[in-house]
């Protein structure tokens, strides 16, 4: 058996809010990357590793490919995309079953000269088309673009599908021994998820007044026998922004702190002591140099 277990890498990518994050996270059965309905809510390539007893499958999570971004960051999440490609055993092309636009078309112009037998289309979020015989149609559109070894059509957020496509993707992974130990599911560390978790409540609660305008680090992380104790700051561009996430009397930012800590614990199965400061970093997101600072460059 194990001269015929199977390692490959697969690169999840799309346009942005296609169900990218979702689907790592079902296939991992566990909350990786954050989630919300908001548009480029990931910034991160995250590997999701899965291992079985017959192969180990490295899921990469993406941002959402955009088309000629702007702002540094944007700029650093489309090369992230593009990185993910390099050396990939299997690439998953997300869209959302229906609906097609020009960044979807942007993604295809990234995907020419890819070989065939690498690409695959999922078809997320089938679960709301009520005439399911639509999807014919939409799928020999689609296919008009590029040709695809596998067509699969699904649901992330229900699960529909997901065991089919494991399967297909198993079958068509290189014959390799694993490459990370049995019971590792990613490849970040904790300061990280701590990070991204206070992040998530931020868009979810703010979404609306505060558009992508915050990041976060942390100062301190501290594990205890029966406590991890984080320090974190929460760095926006300009004064209103700071006085929205703090809020009235502070209340904001407790709701926000005392979300993320639940999360938190259900991550680390610990109780966890979250403390966040809000703080200002003028134009953080176009600045090179802001994002070194700030950890998006390794």
């Amino acid at each position: 058996m194990k001269n015929k277990f199977k390692t490959g890498y697969v690169s999840i990518i799309g346009r942005p809010n296609v169900g990218k994050s979702t689907l790592l996270n079902y296939m991992i059965n566990q909350k990786l990357s954050i989630v919300s309905r908001k548009p480029q809510t990931t910034r991160w390539n995250l590997y999701g590793i899965k291992t079985g007893n017959d192969a180990q499958i490295i899921f990469i999570d993406t941002p959402g490919l955009q088309k000629q971004p702007k702002s540094a960051l944007n700029r650093h999440m489309n090369r992230g995309v593009t990185h993910s490609l390099d050396h990939i055993d299997i690439i998953l092309f997300v869209i959302e079953a229906l609906k097609w636009n020009e960044l979807d078309q942007n993604v295809v112009e990234l995907l020419k000269g890819t070989q065939r037998n690498k690409l695959f289309l999922i078809i997320n979020k089938v679960d709301k088309i009520n005439d399911k015989s639509q999807l014919l149609s939409f799928i020999d559109m689609v296919s008009g673009y590029i040709e695809f070894k596998e067509i699969i059509p699904m649901s992330a957020i229900k699960g529909i599908g997901l065991a089919n496509l494991e399967l297909l993707l198993i079958k068509n992974l290189p014959i390799a021994p694993p490459l990370y130990p049995e019971d590792q599911v990613t490849d970040k560390n904790e300061r990280f998820f701590a990070a991204e978790f206070i992040r998530e409540q931020l868009i979810l609660r703010l979404s609306d007044e505060l558009p992508y305008v915050s990041t976060i680090t942390i100062d301190e992380f501290k594990d205890e026998d029966h406590i991890i104790h984080i320090h974190a700051s929460i760095w926006v561009e300009t004064r209103g922004q700071k006085s929205i996430i703090i809020g009235k009397n502070g209340n904001v930012l407790k709701v926000v702190g005392r979300a993320a800590r639940l999360q938190l614990e259900k991550l680390f199965d610990k109780k966890v002591n979250l403390k966040s400061w809000v703080k200002i970093k003028s134009n953080w997101a176009n600045s090179e140099q802001a994002l070194k600072q700030l950890g998006y460059y390794e």
